[in-house]
């Protein structure tokens, strides 16, 4: 009895989810003693993978260490994604300067948001001020802490608003762990 006691006890000391199944034998007799299952159905789901290279600059610093416990680490797919939105959609990014195309230059960073949202609702903009009113252009931000400040910074787009003769192209350059600029889901 005692080996049942220590066994749940340090299955519950473990923070898995546990399940036992104990049976006892038939007849006191029984040459075997009772039988013990354990499955834990504890699932491993860090997808922290620090190792992050952009084709386009070389390789990027692995994202400095957040400054506090509680803070999620930026998810691996992110760039992954935003490639394969700049792959499907090269138009949206060849045209992805506000300053020369307007508002439908905002289309290829909405759409990398926005998919990326699909994954995660924590993906979104960079504020370049308190009030919002202002969006980082070329960047997202994916909020690591349960406020809207806290927030991984990622430039997206290099030769943003380029010189002649350049094309802009996915960067995935990840910036140090912001602890005051806000964030915000959506731009409008």
């Amino acid at each position: 009895m005692k080996l049942y006691l220590i066994i749940i006890i340090a299955a519950l000391a473990a923070g898995c989810e546990q399940t036992f199944n104990l049976t006892t034998p038939q007849s006191p007799t029984s040459p075997t003693g009772p039988s013990i299952t354990v499955t834990n159905t504890n699932t491993n789901t860090n997808t922290n993978n620090p190792d992050r290279t952009g084709s386009d600059v070389g390789s990027n610093p692995t994202p400095s260490d957040p400054p506090s416990t509680g803070v999620i680490p930026l998810p691996d797919y992110g760039e992954a994604v935003v490639r394969s939105v700049a792959n499907t959609n090269p138009t949206l990014l060849a045209n992805s300067c506000q300053e020369k195309y307007g508002e439908s230059a905002w289309a290829f960073l909405d759409l990398a948001i926005h998919t990326l949202q699909v994954r995660d609702t924590r993906w979104g903009y960079l504020c370049k001020n308190a009030e919002c009113s202002a969006i980082a252009r070329d960047i997202v931000a994916y909020r690591a802490s349960s406020g809207n400040t806290g927030i991984w910074i990622v430039d997206v787009i290099g030769n943003h608003c380029p010189l002649v003769g350049e094309i802009p192209e996915v960067r995935w350059g990840v910036l140090p762990f912001e602890t005051v600029r806000p964030y915000t889901g959506m731009r409008h």
